[in-house]
């Protein structure tokens, strides 16, 4: 793992990592690709702001070409199942506009099942925010990363759509956010890398998400699904969850991220629940 983004041995506990301006980032994340020679993409495109990375990487890759999409802010990015995935403005104190990191893969012609591209793709955002913080942090049904611990709040999130021959992967990723800057309906329920106590900017993040979702589809399935249940936070827990306008709730037996979840309600019924389209119920 590289821990160096978290900050060098001349850092003092209170110093912040100032922000790249986003005019750098394009040929920073070209180099990574280049120099570790990353396979994933073969065209980088930065925005100062889109509405969603999702349809601009759409564009971006219209011509065949694979394509990551990153957009200092989004005006309308959208979240799994149709929900909004919100990214945040800074405040006049900040130097940036946004806050989190917003980027889309569009993977032109991977045979590889939507499934896989959402636990890869949450694993990898996992990981890199692990570089960030420094501890092991949780994976939340079907590709959430949250803190392992205490209320389990929300780091970062997957967002998989097709379109026609091409696999759109979208991330967000908290990384600049202070507690007041999350809507209120979340209601405690997110939480930000730089809220943990990491100094990492969101070009780190950037930079490490690229590396490790490139990996992370180049394991193997079982391997791939086999990381991802170390960091599972379900199992063993009392969870709602909604599948085709019913709701379900007792206690989960076991996670198959791929496929589905088991689930043994209060009577006593054993339901297994396709991953593809059900969602946890949030208290």
């Amino acid at each position: 793992m590289r821990w160096a983004m978290c900050g060098g041995p001349n850092e003092t506990p209170d110093e912040t990592r100032s922000e790249t301006p986003i005019e750098m980032w394009q040929d920073a994340i070209e180099r990574v690709i280049r120099e570790e020679r990353l396979t994933l993409v073969k065209r980088v495109m930065v925005l100062a702001e889109t509405e969603s990375t999702q349809d601009a990487a759409a564009r971006a890759s219209a011509d065949g070409v694979s394509a990551l999409v990153v957009a200092d802010r989004q005006t309308g990015g959208r979240g799994r199942l149709g929900r909004q995935w919100v990214q945040g403005e800074a405040h006049e104190h900040k130097a940036a506009r946004g806050l989190g990191v917003a980027a889309t893969f569009a993977l032109v012609k991977r045979d590889l099942p939507p499934a896989r591209l959402s636990i890869a793709a949450g694993l990898a955002a996992c990981r890199a925010c692990e570089v960030s913080v420094g501890v092991q942090l949780g994976l939340r049904w079907p590709n959430d990363v949250v803190e392992r611990d205490g209320g389990q709040r929300k780091l970062a999130g997957v967002l998989v759509e097709s379109k026609a021959e091409t696999a759109l992967v979208g991330i967000g990723i908290n990384v600049r956010h202070e507690a007041d800057d999350f809507p209120a309906v979340l209601g405690g329920r997110a939480v930000s890398t730089s809220m943990l106590g990491s100094r990492a900017t969101r070009l780190d993040l950037l930079l490490e998400l690229t590396r490790q979702f490139d990996r992370a589809l180049a394991v193997d399935p079982d391997s791939l699904a086999a990381e991802w249940s170390k960091r599972d936070i379900l199992v063993g827990s009392r969870r709602r969850f909604e599948h085709a306008g019913h709701r379900y709730e007792g206690t989960v037996q076991g996670v198959q991220p791929t496929s589905h979840i088991d689930l043994v309600t209060e009577d006593g019924r054993r339901v297994q629940l396709p991953a593809l389209t059900t969602s946890l119920v949030h208290e």
